[in-house]
C-alpha cells in the first residue's frame, strides 16, 4: 500500500523536474534581454544584493561589502538542459561579472554546481574548486586556494591510479582541515563559496543511482527505503553553506532580481518622504540627550551602495 504511493509521490516529482526544465528554456531568452536592461541601471546587483533573502545576507561579511558593490551582473544557466525532454534543470552554473577592482585580477568569476544522486538516496548539488586570482588580500583568508590545491592533489593522485583515500594523508589534506577548524564558520567570507564542494559523488555513481531508482519506481527492481538525509560534510569543506546559498540565488534572487529591486527603491523613497527627526527626538537633542547615540548598536554588516 504505502510502496504505490511512494512510487506516486517520485513520479510527481519527476514532473516538477521536467516542469521546471520547460519553464528554464521558456524564460532564457526574456532574461537575457533583462539582463541588457539592467546594463543601464548603476548598482541595480548590489542594491538587489541589499535586499537578499536572509540565505545570502545572513552569509555577507563587512570585509564582503566593497567588493559585491563592485558587481556588474550576475547569470544563472541551467547548463546541463538540452531541450524539453533531456538534461537535468537543477544543474546550475552561477556566473558574476565584476568591474575593475582591488581586490582580484577576473572580471569574471564562474562556479558550476552539479545535480547528483548517490547510492544510498542523497540528492543535492556538487561542485569543484574555482580560482579568484587575488591582488592583495584573500577575503577568504587563504581557505579557497587551499581547497583548489587540495583538489589538484586528489586530481594528481587519480591520474595515477592512486586510491582516493591516499588524499587523507596529504599535506594539503592536513593543511586545509586544520586550517577549517580554526576557521568560525559565521566569519568566512561569501566568496568562499567558489570553494565549496559537497559530498563526494561521481557522475558516473549518479547515474548508476538515477537509474536504480528509476526501475524502482517503474517496479523493475523491488521497492526500498532510501535515506534522503544528507550525511556530513567531508573535514575538508570549505563552505558548508555552498548549496543553500547556490540554490538561493538560483532560485529566489536572481529571478526575482527586479522585485527586490523595485523594493528598495520604494522603500527608500518613501524614508526620504518622512521627518527624519520627530519632535521627541528634537525635545531630547535640545536637552543633551541623545538616546540613539547610547543605544547599542547590533553587529550588522553595512549597507551596500546604491
Amino acid at each position: 500500500m504505502y510502496t504505490a504511493l511512494a512510487r506516486i509521490e517520485e513520479r510527481l516529482a519527476d514532473i516538477e523536474v521536467a516542469a521546471l526544465r520547460v519553464s528554464y528554456l521558456n524564460s532564457r531568452s526574456t532574461l537575457i534581454e533583462r539582463a541588457k536592461a539592467i546594463e543601464a541601471i548603476p548598482g541595480f546587483w548590489s542594491t538587489v544584493i541589499d535586499e537578499a533573502p536572509a540565505e545570502i545576507d545572513g552569509r555577507i561579511q563587512p570585509r564582503d561589502v566593497p567588493v559585491l558593490n563592485c558587481l556588474k551582473a550576475i547569470d544563472v544557466e541551467r547548463y546541463e538542459v538540452q531541450n524539453e525532454a533531456n538534461g537535468e534543470p537543477r544543474s546550475i552554473k552561477l556566473t558574476f561579472s565584476f568591474k575593475p577592482n582591488q581586490w582580484f585580477h577576473d572580471d569574471k568569476i564562474e562556479k558550476h554546481f552539479s545535480w547528483r544522486m548517490s547510492k544510498k538516496g542523497w540528492s543535492g548539488l556538487v561542485s569543484e574548486p574555482v580560482t579568484i586570482n587575488w591582488k592583495g588580500r584573500d577575503l577568504t583568508d587563504g581557505l579557497l586556494d587551499m581547497a583548489v590545491s587540495l583538489r589538484k592533489k586528489e586530481q594528481e593522485l587519480e591520474a595515477n591510479g592512486q586510491e582516493r583515500g591516499l588524499i587523507s594523508a596529504s599535506k594539503e589534506y592536513a593543511l586545509l582541515v586544520e586550517k577549517a577548524q580554526r576557521t568560525p564558520q559565521d566569519a568566512i567570507s561569501v566568496f568562499a563559496l567558489f570553494g565549496f564542494r559537497g559530498h563526494r559523488v561521481t557522475a558516473e555513481e549518479s547515474t548508476a543511482a538515477i537509474k536504480m531508482k528509476k526501475d524502482m519506481v517503474d517496479g523493475v527492481q523491488e521497492w526500498r527505503e532510501l535515506d534522503e538525509e544528507s550525511p556530513p560534510l567531508p573535514d575538508t569543506e570549505i563552505y558548508p553553506h555552498g548549496e543553500e546559498v547556490a540554490i538561493a540565488l538560483s532560485e529566489d534572487l536572481y529571478p526575482g532580481a527586479t522585485q527586490y529591486f523595485t523594493a528598495a527603491k520604494e522603500r527608500d523613497a518613501n524614508l526620504s518622504d518622512e521627518d527624519p527627526v520627530s519632535e521627541s527626538g528634537s525635545e531630547d537633542q535640545e536637552n543633551g540627550v541623545d538616546y540613539e547615540a547610547n543605544e547599542q548598536q547590533p553587529s550588522k554588516r553595512m549597507k551596500l551602495s546604491r
